[in-house]
């Protein structure tokens, strides 16, 4: 499997249901698929559930997630995957109208992916997500903060907000640790990701210190290490804005044990 396929309730996605879910309107969740199963599926559903009430004022049961991405794996015919399932409504004009809409499940299937594998370099971007609790549509000021950090060479960029106050990576959520090893993830107006969630909950189980607060620019050069994690997993930075972090591959480590312990859930029953 090269390239993405799309699939729609099992069937290939055709040129008119793909015109019609352009609008950019509706929320997404992506997840990595391995032997048929998901870490965190349930937060999957819940993150899929909450924003579709919000978005479209309707309910979005359990088991037609579970049987779009199922059907979506069979049709494409592999066991190991990155699966990207948006969902949005062929009927923009509901939409507009702020009717009630009946929504599509679109499924991507492409190959899997891993985390980056060295430390990224990562420059600092001023940009707070609108919507930020939502996994929305919306990526293109994300993309176009990698871009233009990429071209001034660095690896990614991260969001901070007017207060200089880290918020969250482009498609990825932030950690830091403390030199007495606790790990600090940033406060503010972000999307809380299913993979910190894990991590959290995780750290909670293992009695690891943990806490919320928010993370200034100055506040750097005080932290050992710090992480990024998102769907493809838990890796390491490096610096931001040449700030570097001297300690992140032992704790990088230790993180990915943590979420290396959460339970694959198959989706086919």
């Amino acid at each position: 499997m090269a390239t993405a396929s799309l699939w729609i309730e099992g069937r290939a996605a055709d040129a008119a249901a793909l015109r019609a879910l352009q609008l950019n309107y509706g929320h997404l969740s992506t997840m990595q698929v391995r032997r048929g199963a998901v870490q965190g599926f349930a937060r999957h559903v819940a993150r899929l559930q909450s924003a579709n009430l919000e978005l479209f004022g309707s309910a979005l049961p359990e088991a037609r997630i579970r049987d779009a991405l199922a059907s979506a794996l069979r049709a494409a015919a592999v066991g190991d995957a990155t699966l990207r399932v948006s969902v949005g409504a062929m009927d923009s004009a509901a939409v507009e109208r702020g009717e009630q809409a009946v929504v599509t499940l679109l499924v991507a299937v492409s190959p899997p992916r891993t985390p980056p594998s060295t430390p990224q370099r990562l420059r600092s971007h001023r940009h707070q997500r609108p919507l930020a609790h939502l996994k929305h549509l919306a990526t293109l000021p994300l993309l176009h903060a990698r871009r233009a950090a990429r071209m001034a060479g660095f690896d990614d960029a991260v969001l901070v907000d007017d207060a200089d106050c880290v918020l969250e990576g482009t498609l990825w959520n932030i950690g830091f640790v403390e030199p007495g090893g606790g790990i600090v993830w940033p406060a503010g107006d972000a999307l809380r990701g299913t993979t910190e969630g894990m991590l959290r909950a995780g750290l909670d189980v293992a009695g690891a210190a943990q806490r919320i607060a928010r993370v200034h620019r100055a506040d750097w050069s005080g932290f050992d290490a710090a992480f990024a994690c998102n769907s493809s997993g838990v890796w390491p930075l490096a610096s931001i804005d040449g700030q570097g972090f001297a300690g992140a591959a032992n704790m990088v480590s230790a993180l990915q044990a943590v979420l290396g312990a959460m339970p694959w859930e198959p989706l086919a029953a």
